[in-house]
């Protein structure tokens, strides 16, 4: 039997089944066959001789459309993406109008431009969102949501809403969701804002109140938003989802600090459910390395939550790394100091190369943990398993065909994304994909993008059994 496409020779990585020699093999959009190396013949080969074969690598935490628009960012964002070896985002979309009205123009706009698939976690904002979250669920195929404790108090300000987003709305969101027929997931911004808000301008209201003109560095981020009022924050909301029997469907997004991980820990020591996830800036980074293009909330942190952060990691506690990716330009990013400058900057090319180059390579992980936490436990996470994250037959041919010995110096124009800046700009990182199969269809090859725009799709959930 001849196959649409089948890569061959490669190491195939598996969480499931461990590491092992394999052709990989695709029909159309699903993965047709695993088989010993040379037992597989395709109309196309890719010969992965000397290369590792992963699951494509799921972004769980981008925000698209943020500065740019979402029909621009699904486009030139995705195409970076593919570059990493992503093949499917989530994306976190807020909008204080009723979804049921809107998302429809937004959905049209994706499907045109992606590259890659995705999915939308929707951010709700007020009462009016938790009473069409049945909708979403069963209409749109929606069934993750984001809880911006970030927004408590300023919501009607910023947002226009009438609602401040206090703990009982907080109560009657998460009762919502454990009321639904369907799993769900609640994506949770740890941030205690009546300590974080006493300690420095409010970031998410148009106020300055710095009065005497002195630049203010990093380390007034890093001053403001203490990682203790992450941690506590998280402890808080999580213990008021395991009152509503929700806390396995609880998602700490961005853990930042080495606090809040280590809380986290004991958490799950005591039985609690909640799934941590952390960005590969937290893991890549260190205050002292950062200015004005890495404002982002919650900041970058000492070594030492750096490397607690890794072992939590390696540990299981941090289940799942995304990377917060914003697409904006260096001259709308720079501000006057660091606070004055934009939160967010560009990521999701970098997520994968970075989990195998300090990871990996520095020994702080394994291979497989590494393909675990960039694929298999966020497809999990979000409901996306196994059609998502995992090398079996019958499932998405989403496929990253790795050389762990490729190093690359990071570049915008390696990461081919619509800002004109990285984070990670002039570090040399090992391990890079040389391809990326979206649904059996390559569109990423030795450089180039050579997918379809458009061929991207929305992943409705729950996902069928088919």
């Amino acid at each position: 039997m001849t196959h649409d496409l089948v890569i061959a020779n490669g190491t195939v990585v598996s969480p499931e089944q461990g590491t092992f020699d394999a052709d990989v093999a695709a029909d159309g959009d699903a993965i047709a066959a695993v088989a010993t190396p040379g037992a597989l013949s395709g109309e196309r080969e890719i010969d992965a001789s000397g290369k590792h074969v992963l699951p494509g690598a799921i972004d769980p935490h981008t925000h698209h459309g943020i500065y740019r628009g979402l029909e621009a960012d699904a486009e030139t964002e995705s195409r970076s993406g593919l570059v990493g070896g992503v093949t499917t985002i989530g994306n976190y979309f807020r909008r204080p109008d009723s979804y049921r009205e809107i998302m429809d123009e937004y959905v049209a706009a994706a499907e045109d431009n992606y590259y890659h698939d995705y999915f939308f976690s929707l951010g709700l904002l007020s009462y009016d969102h938790i009473e069409e979250i049945p909708y979403i669920v069963d209409e749109l195929g929606i069934t993750s949501f984001k809880w911006y404790m970030n927004y408590k108090y300023v919501a009607p300000e910023k947002f226009g809403v009438d609602c401040e987003m206090r703990d009982d709305w907080g109560d009657a969101f998460i009762q919502a969701l454990a009321e639904q027929d369907v799993p769900t997931t609640l994506g949770h911004h740890s941030e205690n804002v009546e300590i974080t808000s006493a300690r420095g301008d409010n970031p998410y209201l148009d106020v300055e109140t710095d009065e005497d003109g002195e630049h203010r560095d990093y380390d007034a981020l890093v001053e403001q938003f203490p990682g203790y009022a992450e941690a506590q924050s998280m402890t808080a909301s999580g213990s008021l989802a395991r009152q509503h029997g929700y806390d396995d469907n609880f998602y700490a997004v961005h853990i930042s600090s080495g606090q809040t991980a280590d809380e986290l820990a004991m958490l799950h020591d005591a039985g609690w459910e909640i799934t941590g996830e952390t960005c590969t800036h937290y893991l890549a980074l260190t205050t002292e390395e950062c200015d004005e293009r890495h404002n982002v909330n919650p900041p970058v942190r000492s070594k030492e939550d750096q490397e607690t952060l890794w072992e939590r990691v390696a540990d299981g506690t941090i289940s799942c790394i995304g990377t917060d990716h914003c697409a904006n330009l260096a001259e709308d990013k720079i501000g006057d100091d660091v606070p004055d400058s934009l939160p967010g900057f560009p990521s999701t090319a970098t997520m994968l190369p970075l989990v195998l180059s300090a990871g990996v390579h520095e020994d702080r992980i394994s291979l497989e943990r590494a393909v675990e936490v960039t694929s298999t436990d966020t497809a999990k996470a979000f409901d996306l398993y196994p059609k998502k994250g995992s090398i079996r037959t019958g499932t998405d041919a989403d496929l990253t065909i790795v050389d762990l010995d490729e190093p690359k110096t990071v570049t915008p124009e390696l990461l081919q994304s619509a800002a004109d800046y990285s984070p990670y700009e002039g570090r040399e990182v090992t391990g890079w994909p040389t391809h990326t199969i979206v649904r059996g269809e390559v569109a990423y090859e030795d450089g180039e993008v050579v997918g379809e725009r458009g061929r991207g799709t929305h992943i409705d959930r729950p996902i069928t059994a088919d």
